[in-house]
């Protein structure tokens, strides 16, 4: 068998605004890039559907030790060196690293429709993510544990182990620490070299972190934990995806794939996964074909076909294998091997706004005001930020909370919802109300970043999506209806979420600097106040979860404790699609935290 190492040397330039910075990479090998389905090998191990965040990870994990063979089969470019740069948005517009869909228009949203922002190369969501690297809280976790059942390994205590295995952390510098309050706990992170997915800190600040941070410090009730990825709400400092001595971004391709060339460990890229075969409920193989192409191939495995093609693209192969709602299913005409109604269920992403201010004194200093050059142009952002709990920032935190859960379960779901779904809301309901009473559970975000924009993030939304095949062209992008707002008590926190935005920005701190708010403005209330949030407001910060929830099959689960979807062997989903409800977070850590977790199940099956 031939295989074609592909050894690469590049020069990447890495952008923050308006200013670059030149930077020589050279590569070292990767795995074995399979050029034609004609050199594949006759069986694998491990067929993995989907190169991205989770699926790089699970792929050399389990090829380390040289025993099982495993197959990454990647719908999109085997390298796309424009993934290094850092946060400068060209990833919205570039189709050859995103892929381009839209929803249907949202009725609660003015009926605007929504773009539908994903990784589309090797390297998934976290070759293109905003590189920022967040923990839920405790009790976010401890909810995902409560909807999986009395003996669920996913509590906090479960899951920091594999946060902590999936990271090489860079402590900040001294000067970092001594003059912006950025402090950590090492006892919640690894350092040992046993990832290589780097976790660092900026090594600049600028004058408007330190009044950000006291103007966030001294708002009423806000907590200070040593170190937010201690599973803790509040003000702190947080890390980067970040190669700290190369500045460039630190992801699944450079952690899992790069510089790794193992016999055993291979990728095929440019090919479409269409279904997964099925002897049975046995998975034995997938079907798959040349993208663009119709000619169809199989690859057959000896164990296990993973999934791992992210929260939208995993349903749709799924329901297209044949394990979905049923109705749904034959609509298209394909055969049920599993009647799974959760399958594209529970659909859920982190709502943002803008919220506008003009700021007559610029925030930086001098020379970077002018140039916008020298360090402050560098990967990183300040990675400063509020997340808190409803109750630290809402004085309707309770009645809010009443609100909800006295709703009927069904109320603002579709109508069609299946009853195992309809009672895993109900469960889900149970929790949030919990949640929204609880201090140490993330609601509201606030990236303080030291500009003149008040960004606004939900981090827990109480409205759920669908995700569904086209029945007529099932091989065609799936329908990807966010549902946004259809829920009116998100309306509600997004209101107090902007109402505490305007009462930081009052800050003393800030009085030298002059804020006035120009968007919505000031004299926006009530009905006009939410009225604009429905005409702004984004329904995904990119961070889409749920369509395969881990939860109990009477609960509209799809997966188990063990990520084994429900009634087939030999399958399982290892995404984002798997979480039962957001994290308070940025969900990137977490899906590496899910791989690590998972690959230790996979090997106790073996």
């Amino acid at each position: 068998m031939r295989y074609t190492t592909v050894v690469t040397s590049l020069a990447a330039v890495l952008s923050f605004g308006r200013s670059a910075i030149a930077v020589d990479l050279t590569r070292f090998g990767y795995a074995n890039i399979l050029q034609r389905a004609s050199q594949l090998k006759d069986a694998y191990d491990y067929v993995i559907v989907g190169a991205g965040t989770a699926g790089l990870t699970l792929a050399d994990r389990l090829t380390a030790d040289g025993t099982h063979t495993v197959l990454v089969i990647e719908y999109c470019y085997p390298i796309s060196d424009e993934t290094l740069a850092a946060s400068d948005g060209r990833w919205f517009v570039d189709p050859g690293i995103s892929y381009n869909i839209t929803s249907p228009p949202q009725p609660f949203m003015n009926s605007r429709s929504q773009a539908v922002i994903i990784g589309c190369c090797v390297g998934g969501s976290s070759a293109i993510n905003g590189m920022v690297f967040l923990r839920g809280t405790k009790s976010e976790y401890d909810g995902w544990a409560e909807l999986g059942g009395p003996n669920s390994t996913w509590n906090w205590e479960g899951v920091l182990p594999y946060f902590k295995k999936a990271t090489h952390f860079n402590p900040p510098t001294e000067e970092m620490t001594q003059n912006f309050n950025v402090t950590w706990n090492p006892e919640v992170w690894a350092s040992n070299g046993e990832s290589r997915l780097e976790a660092s800190f900026p090594d600049y600040g600028i004058p408007a972190n330190d009044a950000f941070y006291k103007a966030a410090a001294n708002m009423p009730n806000m907590p200070i934990p040593i170190d937010g990825a201690s599973g803790k709400s509040g003000l702190f400092w947080h890390p980067t995806s970040m190669d700290n001595k190369k500045y460039w971004r630190s992801y699944s391709r450079t952690a899992h794939y790069d510089g790794i060339v193992r016999d055993n460990y291979d990728v095929i890229t440019m090919h479409k996964v269409k279904q997964v075969l099925f002897d049975g409920t046995t998975a034995t193989g997938v079907k798959f074909s040349v993208r663009g192409l119709n000619q169809t191939l199989t690859v057959k495995t000896r164990k296990e076909v993973i999934i791992s093609a992210g929260t939208i693209h995993t349903p749709q192969i799924l329901q297209n294998s044949g394990i979905g709602p049923k109705a749904l299913l034959e609509e298209a005409d394909i055969p049920v091997v599993v009647d799974l109604p959760g399958v594209g269920q529970n659909f859920q992403d982190h709502y943002w706004l803008t919220t506008g201010y003009n700021w007559t004194v610029g925030t930086g200093p001098p020379g970077f005001n002018k140039t916008q050059t020298g360090n402050l142009s560098t990967i990183a952002g300040p990675n400063l930020g509020a997340l808190i709990g409803l109750p630290t920032y809402s004085n309707n935190s309770e009645s809010i909370a009443s609100r909800y859960e006295s709703q009927d379960p069904a109320a603002y779901l579709p109508e069609s919802t299946h009853p195992t779904v309809i009672a895993g809301y109900a469960a889900f309901q149970k929790l949030h109300a919990k949640l929204l009473r609880d201090v140490n559970s993330n609601w509201l975000w606030l990236p303080l970043i030291g500009s003149p924009g008040g960004i606004v993030m939900s981090k827990h939304i109480l409205s759920s999506g669908t995700i569904k095949i086209n029945t007529t062209h099932p091989d065609s992008e799936p329908i990807v209806d966010y549902r946004a707002l259809s829920n009116p008590i998100d309306l509600d926190i997004m209101v107090e979420n902007i109402l505490y935005m305007r009462k930081f920005m009052q800050s003393s701190e800030f009085a030298a600097w002059k804020p006035v708010e120009t968007a919505p403005g000031i004299e926006v209330v009530g009905e006009e106040l939410r009225e604009w949030i429905r005409s702004v407001m984004w329904s995904s910060n990119f961070h889409p979860i749920g369509t395969a929830s881990k939860r109990p099959v009477e609960l509209g689960g799809v997966v188990d404790e063990e990520l084994r979807v429900h009634g087939t062997s030999g399958l399982r989903v290892v995404d984002a699609s798997v979480m039962p409800s957001l994290p308070g977070a940025t969900t990137q850590q977490s899906v590496y935290m899910i791989a690590e977790k998972a690959v230790d199940f996979i090997k106790a099956a073996q």
